[in-house]
């Protein structure tokens, strides 16, 4: 009986994680601190060192990872069978509109220098040579 009630106290520690969690102390050398102080002895200089090492406490955390279980939904096969869709284009005529043109006289340029010419390049050349000033 006594087996049995010792039995079930370690499981009961074991599940309540009283066993292993452990607080344990290690050495924080970056929280080190010194202090250097200088002092004046009968005329001689005096240096003493007071350094202090840091430590750090760790309590380690365990609990219990809930771990996925790999379950795969496939979802069902479904077959669909597209409507069989004619579509004939109407059949639709255009008639262009129409096309009314008109006469118009032959534009009248006027250069000085030229005069009066029907076209902007279809003028005879000078008779004369023209005199440049300089």
């Amino acid at each position: 009986m006594k087996v049995i009630m010792s039995l079930l106290a370690v499981v009961a520690a074991a599940n309540a994680g009283n066993l292993l969690p452990t607080t344990y102390i290690s050495r924080a050398p970056a929280f080190d601190s010194a202090v250097i102080k200088s002092d004046r002895l009968g005329g001689n200089f005096a240096y003493s060192v007071a350094e202090n090492h840091a430590y750090a406490a760790h309590t380690p955390i365990v609990q219990h990872v809930h771990a996925p279980v790999a379950y795969t939904a496939a979802a069902p096969a479904v077959t669909y069978a597209a409507p069989a869709v004619t579509y004939a284009a109407p059949a639709v005529t255009y008639a262009a509109p129409a096309v009314t043109t008109y006469a118009a006289a032959a534009p009248s340029l006027y250069n000085a220098h030229l005069g009066y010419a029907g076209l902007p390049f279809a003028y005879a050349a000078p008779s004369a040579p023209v005199a440049k000033l300089l």
